[in-house]
């Protein structure tokens, strides 16, 4: 790892690792029209979300401005693939700075879609808020259809047809929370869309890399300042981030997914039900990942709220970064940290040093990341893992139970992502979990495995 005592790196080696963002159009899934749902906060666009994906991606709650970034997934119908965007609520009277980032956020998602759904709450009057967003469509010039949302009932059919005074075409009502409608939402969605390129070719697997951590650490700052654009909605607020956001980058001509997440805390400290939705998100998104950048703030070392988010990486199966934010307000003693982290996480992940207001060592983040990655999926021949396990079982031969020592007769590996290895005993009931730790650290000493998690398991040989 490069310490923040060597020199600062040329600008020409900065460069080589600056992501590049995917252009709209080359989306997660590339070449499919997107689909962008948009509207007034509290209106029910995140349920629509959930409804058109099937499946529970987005956090919904009867809260207000709940969704803040724009969140995107895969749907299909009939055949036809697309990609949907959810966005927060835009509100062009809300003066807050949330509030700004929000709505540029939903906007950006607007620019970036073949189609848009504007939800409307039917329960209620068309609001200035919802005709403020119907101008702002109309001026976008994006192929728009009018969505009336929570239409419970006949009567609440009639108010739908009353929305066609907005002049915006014909209205499509739906009940997103009870499904009433949907079908036939989906079928003119896909009339209206355009018509998708032929497949492109298989590509190599495209590695996630998620950035996890304690709320307030930095986390989306250093995905905007890797993007080097405002992807996420920003603020010294803990709690900012609600769910996990998906972006798609290009590194050295490789497809790469960066994902933020929102904050991660202890149970007891954690007062909204959002705030356990977002976290279970959080912890998901690290399941599909392949490497976690967990950061921490500098400012505080390395905590135990830290430690713990390192440890809940490891038990999802992700090889795992520590990323140390806030370098240019303080400098924490790394051999200390090193220490600790050596004491506590049995993946002893390396350690980045950063600052995303500064941009220093960020070009270091992704490469590292990538590496975890490669050394995820490597696979190591038979006979090397035997050669190790010789040296080792001299190094320090197995525990005893009375006449009888545990005996290491092979090791082989049966998987990889991660790394998994079984190996063949004598008598496994004479494995101890202290001499089990000790062999996993030395194998990950022998084979260049710290920071990315390792299975061990242990079969009598007869």
């Amino acid at each position: 790892m490069a310490t923040p005592d060597e020199p600062r790196p040329r600008a020409a080696e900065r460069a080589r690792w600056r992501p590049r963002r995917v252009a709209a159009g080359a989306t997660l899934a590339q070449d499919q029209p997107t689909v962008a749902i948009v509207g007034y906060p509290n209106v029910g666009k995140s349920t629509l979300f959930n409804r058109l994906a099937g499946r529970r991606e987005a956090v919904v709650d009867s809260t207000p401005g709940v969704t803040r970034d724009r969140r995107q997934t895969g749907a299909e119908w009939n055949g036809r693939a697309f990609q949907l965007i959810d966005t927060g609520g835009i509100d062009e009277a809300d003066p807050s700075d949330v509030g700004k980032q929000i709505a540029a956020q939903a906007i950006r998602g607007i620019d970036e879609a073949d189609l848009v759904l504007f939800v409307v709450d039917v329960t209620v009057a068309p609001t200035a808020g919802d005709l403020e967003v119907a101008d702002r469509l109309r001026r976008s010039g994006r192929p728009l259809m009018l969505v009336a949302n929570k239409v419970d009932s006949a009567a609440h059919e009639a108010a739908a047809e009353n929305l066609r005074a907005m002049g915006l075409g014909d209205v499509h009502p739906v009940s997103a929370q009870h499904g009433r409608g949907v079908g036939d939402l989906l079928d003119a969605l896909v009339e209206r869309l355009p018509e998708a390129p032929e497949a492109p070719e298989a590509r190599d697997r495209v590695p996630a890399l998620c950035i996890i951590g304690r709320p307030n650490v930095g986390k989306s700052s250093i995905l905007n300042a890797l993007l080097g654009e405002d992807r996420v909605v920003v603020h010294d607020r803990p709690g900012t981030t609600r769910d996990p956001i998906d972006t798609l980058i290009e590194v050295e001509g490789r497809r790469v997914v960066l994902i933020d997440t929102a904050g991660i805390r202890r149970k007891g400290q954690m007062a909204e039900d959002v705030e356990h939705y977002a976290q279970v998100r959080a912890l998901q998104a690290a399941e599909r990942s392949d490497v976690a950048l967990v950061v921490a703030d500098a400012r505080e070392g390395l905590t135990d709220s830290d430690l713990a988010v390192v440890d809940r990486a490891a038990r999802a199966h992700c090889a795992t970064l520590l990323v140390i934010n806030k370098w240019d307000l303080a400098q924490p003693d790394l051999d200390h940290i090193r220490g600790r982290l050596r004491s506590k996480s049995r993946q002893r992940p390396p350690i980045e040093v950063c600052s995303a207001a500064s941009g220093e060592g960020l070009h270091r983040l992704l490469p590292a990341a990538l590496r975890l990655e490669e050394r995820s999926g490597a696979r190591i021949s038979t006979r090397e893992l035997n050669e190790a396990l010789r040296e080792l079982a001299v190094e320090r031969p197995g525990p005893r139970s009375g006449n009888r020592r545990l005996s290491l007769r092979y090791l082989v590996q049966t998987g990889e992502r991660p790394p998994t290895f079984r190996l063949d005993v004598n008598d496994r009931s004479l494995m101890t979990r202290d001499y089990g730790f000790w062999l996993e650290n030395r194998l990950r000493q022998r084979f260049d495995l710290d920071g990315v998690p390792l299975i061990l398991e242990v079969r009598s040989r007869r």
